[in-house]
C-alpha cells in the first residue's frame, strides 16, 4: 500500500536527512520505525504524508505515484490519517467536537454513523464526551486523537510518536488501542516511535534507522531477539 524507493529529504538548505531510504508497508500490518534521536524517524513520516517534499525517490500509494501530493490531498485520495506527536486535539473543545472535526467532509448520516461506532469502541471518551479535552489525561487525549483521525474512515494510518509522554501504563492502553485498530479495519498503520520494546510488541516488521539510513530490517519478532538492535537503536537493555 505504501513503498518509498531510494528517498532522500531535507528541510531548507540543508543537508539530506534522509540519505537513499527504502520502505514499505501493506494493508493489515503495522510497521515501526526506529532509531535514536535525529536519525530521520518523523523526517521520513513527514515525507510519506507530504509535509515535506522528497529531494530524490519515489513514493507510491495503492501503486500510485504520490510524493509531490500533498498531506491534504491525500487524505482526499487516498484515505490517508495523520496523527502528530504534539498539538493532536483540541484542548478548548469537547471530546465530541474534537471527533466531528474529523468528519467534516462526511454526510450527516456517516458522520453520526462513525461517531456511535467510535462510542461504543472507546467507553472512555463515551462517558467523557462532553468533556473539554484538557480535562483528560494524557492516554485519554492520545486515544481521542486516533479515534478523531479514525472519523474520516481513512485506509492508512501514519502515527508521529503515540506514546510521547505517557506513563507505562496509559503507554499500554494508547498501543493496545493501535493493535486493534490494525485487526479490526485491515489498516495500513506506519508508526515513529522512541519506545522500542513496546512498539516491537505490536508491530509486524520494523525498520531501524542510523543517520539517515536504514541500518536494519526484519519481522518485530527477530529483531526483539537480535544482538544487534541493541547496538544499533540506543535504546536500552529491554530487562533492565
Amino acid at each position: 500500500m505504501i513503498e518509498a524507493s531510494n528517498i532522500r529529504a531535507g528541510y531548507g538548505d540543508g543537508p539530506d536527512i534522509l540519505q537513499d531510504i527504502s520502505m514499505t508497508a501493506s494493508a493489515r500490518e503495522i510497521v515501526t520505525i526506529l532509531g535514536p534521536n535525529g536519525c530521520g524517524k518523523s523526517t521520513l513520516l513527514k515525507t510519506v504524508a507530504g509535509f515535506v517534499r522528497p529531494r530524490g525517490g519515489a513514493i507510491r500509494i495503492n501503486g500510485e505515484g504520490a510524493e509531490t501530493v500533498p498531506i491534504h490531498e491525500k487524505v482526499r485520495h487516498y484515505g490517508v490519517g495523520y496523527v502528530p506527536q504534539t498539538d493532536n486535539v483540541f484542548r478548548t473543545m469537547t471530546v465530541t467536537e474534537n471527533l466531528l472535526m474529523g468528519a467534516r467532509d462526511l454526510s450527516r448520516d456517516t458522520r453520526n454513523e462513525r461517531f456511535e461506532a467510535l462510542m461504543t469502541q472507546y467507553p472512555t471518551l463515551a462517558n467523557k464526551r462532553r468533556r473539554k479535552a484538557s480535562a483528560l489525561s494524557g492516554g485519554e487525549r492520545q486515544i481521542l486523537s486516533l479515534a478523531r483521525a479514525l472519523m474520516a474512515g481513512p485506509r492508512i494510518l501514519l502515527l508521529d510518536e503515540p506514546s510521547a509522554g505517557l506513563s507505562p501504563a496509559m503507554m499500554h492502553d494508547v498501543f493496545e488501542a493501535i493493535g486493534r485498530i490494525r485487526d479490526a479495519q485491515d489498516m495500513c498503520i506506519l508508526m515513529v516511535e522512541q519506545n522500542a520494546y513496546e512498539a516491537l510488541s505490536i508491530s509486524d516488521r520494523a525498520y531501524v534507522l542510523s543517520l539517515g539510513k536504514v541500518a536494519l530490517t526484519a519481522r518485530s519478532a527477530d529483531l526483539l531477539n537480535d544482538p544487534a538492535m541493541e547496538r544499533l537503536y540506543l535504546g536500552g537493555d529491554p530487562d533492565a
